[in-house]
């Protein structure tokens, strides 16, 4: 008799594609294994099998010129060739041009460099009190939304409103409510005479491309006029040309006291701004806060470069063109898949798809089968799969990319009917 077959089912399957060291190494914050990518260039990435996807996260809207771009490597290799870091107590050339780019281009006075989006929504919120200490206002209360997602530092922590983020980190800063998103009758309940700050995405890009309509955030920097408390926009997925201007605000015909920048802004080198009106800078002073890394010679480098595509005759032009052809897509593919998709939404180039309550799978089933599909997605919210493609993305990227979208519900639509079938 022939000894019997033995398989070892200790160890789980690894996906292939996948880091297998991974779980042994890494504090175990990210669902581990990942899927590990080894080069790329636009929106085309491949992974260390060798296999090609689209990429349509972007480093979480932080590659907007795609992978590998023309001129990114040889800005980056000949500044750090001179210098690459050195601190806050002095400044540097890229550091300072950067900064009149940025304010001649977005229309404010000032700037403050850090390292990371959440850093920018800590300092624009401490930026926010300490104002209201300069101007004698009595209260310090911050008023945030529904949805919003600011980030995982203290404050930035603290005006994100998702239960799961916050619990685990409980007791967080005092003084923070928050308030239903896109509700303009809760506005005068809650912004009252107490709030010194309020904190809003334009769209809500954590929550999975929700857009704040033209009304409500009018209504908020009405409110805030009216009650001399600062209006911060959180910009860090929406601000850089992703929704088809610079800054999203623009097309709300809003501009916020305080704008928080950062992904894009470094088209991969980790870097935030915090843009504010000469008015909320003049209540600042020496001392009051700093950032060790902030406003790099490198990173200001970097930035420059994204900066000056972003700005560059046409480009943004073009993102709406693209905007409009992906906006086209993922509505037809709603709609040809109206079980499964609730709708599809978003502004510019940062899409989702809103996966309906009775759909026979769960977003993580799209987001796995996409990639079997060969394209790269992310989750947005709780049922929501968002499309952030590199801002040069092109239309045949864009068709190939809805193409493998579609086959993906396709699959798990018919597999989902196959096993209903056989009950």
């Amino acid at each position: 008799m022939a000894d019997a077959l033995v398989t070892d089912t200790s160890a789980p399957v690894m996906p292939a594609g996948f880091a297998t060291e991974e779980p042994s190494l890494f504090a175990p914050l990210y669902p581990l294994p990942r899927l590990q990518l080894v080069n790329g260039k636009g929106a085309r990435v491949t992974d260390v099998n060798g296999r090609e996807y689209l990429d349509f996260v972007s480093g979480i809207a932080v590659n907007a010129h795609g992978h590998a771009p023309a001129g990114l490597a040889e800005t980056i290799a000949a500044q750090a060739a001179k210098l690459v870091h050195t601190s806050n107590l002095y400044t540097n050339e890229n550091g300072v041009e950067l900064a009149r780019e940025l304010t001649r281009a977005s229309g404010y006075d000032r700037v403050f460099f850090c390292n990371s989006g959440t850093e920018g929504m800590d300092a624009a919120i401490k930026f926010a009190r300490a104002r209201a200490g300069a101007l004698g206002m009595k209260g310090r209360d911050i008023v945030a939304f529904t949805g919003g997602f600011h980030g995982r530092t203290g404050f930035a922590l603290s005006a994100t409103h998702t239960p799961a983020y916050r619990a685990p980190f409980e007791p967080l800063i005092p003084g923070v409510r928050f308030a239903p998103y896109n509700d303009l009758g809760a506005l005068t309940d809650a912004i009252t005479q107490d709030v010194c700050a309020i904190v809003v995405e334009p769209v809500q890009g954590e929550s999975g491309a929700v857009s704040a309509t033209r009304e409500f955030l009018q209504a908020l920097r009405a409110r805030a006029t009216a009650l001399g408390a600062a209006l911060i926009f959180d910009e860090v997925q929406t601000g850089m040309g992703r929704t088809g201007t610079l800054l999203a605000q623009e097309q709300f015909g809003v501009k916020a006291d305080l704008t928080v920048l950062s992904k894009a802004l470094g088209a991969g080198m980790p870097i935030g701004a915090v843009l504010m009106s000469a008015e909320v800078a003049q209540c600042l002073s020496p001392g009051m806060h700093g950032c060790t890394f902030g406003g790099s010679p490198l990173a200001t480098a970097a930035a420059r470069w994204s900066l000056a595509q972003v700005t560059a005759p046409g480009f943004l032009a073009r993102v709406n063109e693209a905007a409009a052809v992906l906006a086209a897509g993922a509505e037809a593919i709603a709609a040809k898949h109206p079980k499964s998709v609730r709708e599809a939404r978003g502004m510019g180039l940062l899409r989702a798809l809103d996966l309906s309550a009775d759909a026979d799978f769960q977003p993580a089933d799209l987001l796995a089968e996409a990639r079997e599909q060969g394209l790269l997605l992310v989750r947005g919210g709780e049922r929501a799969v968002r499309l952030l493609p590199p801002l040069n993305v092109t239309n045949e990227d864009i068709s190939e990319a809805l193409a493998r979208l579609d086959a993906a519900l396709t699959v798990l639509e018919t597999r989902a009917n196959d096993k209903g079938e056989g009950l």
